[in-house]
């Protein structure tokens, strides 16, 4: 069926990807996550496009660490005194997910007064903007979901001074409340750079978190320093306090059926997404969108550094379509080829000896105030 629309021709594979990669490129600019995505760990979200058939589907993200070794002194003998070099590194392997929307019909079109509802351009639109949600609701599930190292506080007690504690926690690498065991300290928080090179963390608060934290503080945000050129590109600022922007996530409206993570991987089949953002927890732990989520009692916020998440994209995403009965009905689907993980690094050879990198999820930290 060519030009079956007026609007694409499906037939096509090269204008059909075109096509649907142009109406990707326009939804992610409305995308939360869009200023901290990048090719390198310097990245909050590290991407990397377009896997080729020759790799399969794993894609294998290393690291140089950096030399610690002590210096030889005097005439002692160098040699054979070398410091091995460290390496790290963490892989990713791609699975295929498919959004799908019925098209209707022409004469429920016609009902309803609305043709273009039938269109493939009505539907790349909207399977786009799925796909837009629900890879945002990625990130904010694996952080909310997948640090290891956090702090907890009472609402009452959210103020300035856990501010400095959440601060000092992230740049000695102690002082967590919950943290796991990895044979020392883990290694402080990478800054993540705006683009004019300031570095900073990002704490990515809700709005509950927000409103506790200016009861506890006499509207403290609204003096913090909102200056600078990046703010107009990330969304929900609300000041800059010591190394903290500090940001308003939105909140989690959608359900979730199965498990949210498995194997640190983020499960996109099961969720749907009606607007991606924070969710909170329930006293038993469950989280808002899973089926037996009671009333809140915690809400989760995340400070981010640079190497949080890795992401991968396998083939070029797809637009296929599909008809019946002689073209009286129709389904359209975007096919796609991905997977999201937060960066946990594996030694290659050895780990530093103070400041741990390998064996945690290296990019987040959580901090809990309950309500």
């Amino acid at each position: 069926m060519a030009d079956g629309t007026g609007k694409v021709d499906i037939g096509s594979a090269i204008k059909r990807k075109s096509w649907v990669s142009e109406g990707l490129i326009q939804k992610s600019a409305v995308s939360f996550w869009a200023p901290y995505k990048g090719k390198t760990f310097d990245s909050v979200i590290m991407v990397q496009n377009d896997i080729s058939a020759s790799k399969g589907h794993t894609v294998t993200f290393d690291f140089d660490g950096n030399l610690s070794g002590r210096p030889v002194r005097g005439n002692t003998t160098a040699k054979g005194t070398g410091e091995q070099k460290k390496k790290f590194s963490d892989s990713l392997t791609v699975a295929d997910y498919r959004y799908v929307v019925d098209n209707g019909t022409k004469f429920d079109g016609v009902n309803i007064g609305d043709l273009s509802i039938n269109e493939h351009s009505d539907s790349r639109s909207k399977l786009a903007d799925l796909w837009v949600r629900s890879e945002d609701q990625s990130y904010f599930d694996l952080a909310q979901q997948t640090a290891e190292f956090g702090l907890s506080f009472d609402a009452d007690d959210f103020d300035i001074g856990a501010l400095s504690k959440i601060e000092q926690a992230a740049k000695m690498g102690t002082g967590f409340d919950t943290a796991p065991s990895i044979g020392g300290r883990r290694l402080p928080l990478k800054p993540f750079k705006l683009a004019s090179g300031e570095p900073v963390w990002l704490f990515i608060i809700d709005i509950a978190m927000k409103n506790a934290f200016l009861n506890a503080n006499a509207n403290i945000l609204n003096v913090a320093d909102v200056r600078g050129n990046d703010n107009r590109l990330i969304k929900g600022v609300l000041g800059k306090i010591g190394s903290f922007l500090i940001i308003e996530g939105p909140t989690f409206f959608g359900y979730t059926e199965g498990d949210i993570i498995t194997d640190g991987y983020y499960n996109y089949d099961n969720t749907g997404v009606e607007i991606p953002g924070l969710r909170q927890k329930d006293a038993d732990g469950n989280w808002t969108g899973e089926e037996d989520f009671g009333d809140a009692k915690v809400s989760r916020g995340i400070v981010l550094g640079a190497g949080a998440f890795q992401k991968a994209n396998g083939k070029m995403p797809d637009y296929k379509y599909d008809e019946t009965d002689f073209g009286k009905f129709s389904e359209s689907c975007l096919e796609t080829w991905c997977a999201a993980k937060p960066v946990k690094l594996l030694a290659e050879n050895s780990d530093n000896k103070d400041g741990k990198i390998a064996g945690y999820n290296y990019g987040t930290i959580f901090v809990d105030v309950t309500l």
